[in-house]
């Protein structure tokens, strides 16, 4: 598992804002969000949620909820745990039974220790986890302006998305990309909360590397990997990024924080998956081409034969070990 030295663990510092309602503060971060799976019986995991929440009681829904068949509704905390008797299609090794849904007010009822034990005691696996901080040291607005002015190192190519109504909102991110994340950066409770929101992989292994260590190294880990996702600096000062500093207010709000990536592993391409692709992605286009030609079968026999000059080393590799394992 990735380890994180005590020299990058350096503490925040002392700046302090005020508590919200989460029991959030700019050197202490909270977990606004989790959501998980696991493979045990739905009255287990109703039992243990239950105990968990000293006792609150969670009601049956007249409805499920996304692919779920059921849906048990906790009414005060909003949590819920989803589940079906089956999942069409997956081999019961594959199914993800039940799932608990933790959003900020059940987190906060629970506490951080509380996630923690609860995340133990029913093995989730994290799929969504929502890490926050408040702070006075900057607006949404600032945020939307310095993107907008090109100050900023990130991973996202999307311009953020604005909201202007009740509060100010900026999006940076989306959820709809593998292993997706965001941040937001509001002011509904008056203070800026920025929401660092992972999805898939990220969440999982986010939680992984927090569940290592100290609860009072969690702020400073976040924010390690939260300006991994998006960083402000002055791009005007130096050509090198590198040398350019961090905005004044951004560099307060981390206090240094250098970056860090989770370790996602990357699956290593297979035939099938090979297969797949070339099914899913390229069979129509491949077809329509061949079909609009008088020689389709001499044309296709042209594409193999430069796609075998291009083939690289890892291609070379993947093919060597499809031929052994046929001579078995």
């Amino acid at each position: 598992m990735h380890n994180i030295t005590d020299e990058v663990l350096g503490k925040v510092g002392e700046k302090q804002t005020p508590t919200t309602d989460r029991g959030v503060t700019v050197t202490w971060m909270g977990v606004h969000w989790l959501t998980g799976v696991c493979h045990l019986p739905a009255d287990h995991v109703w039992e243990v949620l239950s105990k968990h929440m000293w006792g609150l009681i969670f009601e049956d829904s007249v409805s499920g909820i996304w692919t779920y068949q059921y849906k048990a509704v906790e009414r005060r905390s909003k949590a819920f745990l989803a589940w079906s008797d089956h999942q069409p299609g997956k081999p019961d090794e594959e199914r993800l039974d039940v799932v608990v849904n933790l959003p900020g007010e059940a987190c906060e009822m629970l506490g951080t220790q509380g996630l923690l034990d609860l995340v133990r005691e029913l093995g989730l696996q994290v799929t969504r986890l929502d890490l926050a901080w408040d702070t006075d040291v900057f607006s949404p607005r600032e945020v939307f302006d310095t993107w907008k002015a090109g100050n900023h190192v990130s991973h996202v190519k999307k311009k953020p998305k604005w909201i202007e109504e009740e509060h100010d909102t900026c999006y940076i991110g989306s959820r709809s990309a593998q292993n997706a994340r965001m941040v937001r950066f509001y002011n509904r409770r008056g203070p800026t909360r920025v929401e660092l929101e992972l999805h898939k992989k990220r969440a999982d292994i986010m939680w992984k590397v927090l569940d290592e260590m100290p609860l009072e190294d969690w702020s400073t880990a976040g924010l390690h990997y939260l300006v991994d996702f998006v960083d402000f600096r002055d791009r005007s000062a130096d050509l090198n990024i590198g040398r350019c500093p961090r905005l004044d207010w951004w560099d307060v709000f981390t206090a240094g924080a250098s970056r860090l990536s989770l370790p996602i592993p990357r699956k290593s391409p297979d035939l099938e998956s090979q297969e797949k692709w070339l099914q899913d992605g390229v069979a129509t286009t491949l077809a329509l081409v061949a079909d609009s030609r008088r020689d389709a079968t001499a044309y296709v026999l042209e594409l193999l034969k430069l796609g075998r000059l291009n083939m690289k080393p890892h291609h070379d590799a993947l093919l060597a070990v499809v031929l052994a394992q046929a001579a078995d």
